[in-house]
C-alpha cells in the first residue's frame, strides 16, 4: 500500500541497472590502472632502501669485527655455518661481538645475504670486503635461484649508491662487472682490505 502511493520510491528500490553497474565497474578500473603501477614502484623502492640499509648494517659490524681482532670478519656465504657478525668464528682472539644487533636471514627479494672480503671488486688486485645479495634462498645448497633481484631494482641501488652502472663501480650485479652472477648483486663496502 506505501509503495503505490509513492511509485518514485518503489521504482529506486529495485536496484542499479546494467548501464550503472557497467559505469561503476569502469570507474573502478580506470583508478586501479592508476594506483597499481605507483604502489609496486613503492614496494619496489621499499625494499631497494633496505638493500642499502642492510649493507650499511653489514659495513659498521665488519669494521667494529676488525677493531676488536685486527682481522677482517671471515666470508658468510650460502653455505657457511658461522656467521663470524653473530658468533666468535673458532680461533679468533678478541672477538666481542655480536657485531650485527640481528642478521637479517634474507634480503628483500628473498635470496641469502653473504659477506666476502676475498673479491677483488675494483679490479685493483687487492681484495675488497663486499656484502653479497646472493639469488639462492637461505637453507639451500645454492642453484635454487629463487632469490633473484630484478635489474631495474639492481640499478636503482647502483644509481643511489655508485655510477649506475652495474659492471662498474662499487656497486656490480646481474653477471656484470668482475664479481656478480645474473640475479646477484654485490656492493663493496670495505676497499682494499688486504692486511
Amino acid at each position: 500500500m506505501f509503495f503505490n502511493r509513492y511509485p518514485l520510491i518503489a521504482k529506486r528500490l529495485r536496484g542499479f541497472t546494467l548501464i550503472e553497474l557497467i559505469v561503476v565497474i569502469a570507474i573502478i578500473a580506470v583508478l586501479a590502472a592508476i594506483i597499481a603501477p605507483n604502489a609496486f614502484k613503492a614496494i619496489e623502492k621499499s625494499k631497494c632502501a633496505r638493500a642499502i640499509e642492510e649493507s650499511k648494517t653489514i659495513k659498521t659490524g665488519a669494521f667494529a669485527y676488525y677493531s676488536d681482532t685486527g682481522l677482517w670478519p671471515p666470508a658468510y656465504r650460502l653455505t657457511s655455518t658461522v656467521n663470524p657478525f653473530v658468533t666468535n668464528p673458532p680461533g679468533v682472539n678478541r672477538w666481542d661481538g655480536p657485531y650485527v644487533e640481528k642478521w637479517m636471514p634474507a634480503h628483500p627479494w628473498a635470496g641469502h645475504i653473504g659477506w666476502d672480503p676475498t673479491i677483488d671488486l675494483d679490479g685493483s688486485g687487492v681484495v675488497d670486503g663486499c656484502v653479497v645479495y646472493d639469488d639462492d634462498r637461505p637453507g639451500t645448497n645454492g642453484g635454487d635461484n629463487q632469490g633473484r633481484i630484478p635489474r631495474g631494482s639492481m640499478t636503482k641501488i647502483d644509481g643511489m649508491i655508485d655510477d649506475g652502472n652495474l659492471g662498474s663501480g662499487y656497486v656490480q650485479g646481474d653477471g656484470l662487472g668482475l664479481a656478480s652472477a645474473a640475479g646477484e648483486l654485490v656492493i663493496m663496502v670495505v676497499r682494499d682490505n688486504a692486511p
